[in-house]
């Protein structure tokens, strides 16, 4: 990219030099309501019209944009609210993790806190033996 502005910028350049070296001679510009009439060589004339332009036409950009500054300006100012309260949010949620009484422990292994089936008393009033599933016999 910067090499196709380089091949765009240089003969712009070149042209420029070369009108501004043919046109050294000052002639008479005429600011009709105003009494002023300076005697300028042409190419400063022109090189003062291209700067005005250049500066009004930054300046409805810039005001064109103005919208869109804001919004961003606004979705900054969001994010970094959603920001603050996740954090808060976190750290809401730390403080209650610890303050946490881990549950009494039930006798079942890997199963802290919860309590385990009731066991299935037989007919004789024993426990139900275990079965063996149909793959193990």
């Amino acid at each position: 990219m910067k090499r196709f502005s380089w091949i765009l910028t240089l003969p712009l350049i070149v042209v420029a030099a070369i009108f501004a070296i043919a046109n050294r001679e000052p002639i008479t510009l005429d600011l009709w309501p105003f009494e002023a009439s300076p005697r300028l060589p042409l190419f400063v004339i022109l090189l003062a019209f291209l700067v005005f332009g250049l500066v009004v036409g930054g300046l409805a950009t810039w005001l064109s944009a103005a919208p869109s500054r804001r919004r961003a300006r606004q979705a900054r100012q969001r994010v970094a609210e959603l920001e603050r309260e996740a954090a808060g949010l976190r750290q809401e949620r730390d403080r209650a993790a610890r303050a946490v009484v881990p549950p009494a422990d039930s006798g079942q292994p890997g199963q802290p806190g919860l309590p385990g089936p009731a066991p299935v008393a037989q007919a004789n009033g024993g426990p139900e033996p275990k079965r063996r599933s149909a793959l193990s016999r």
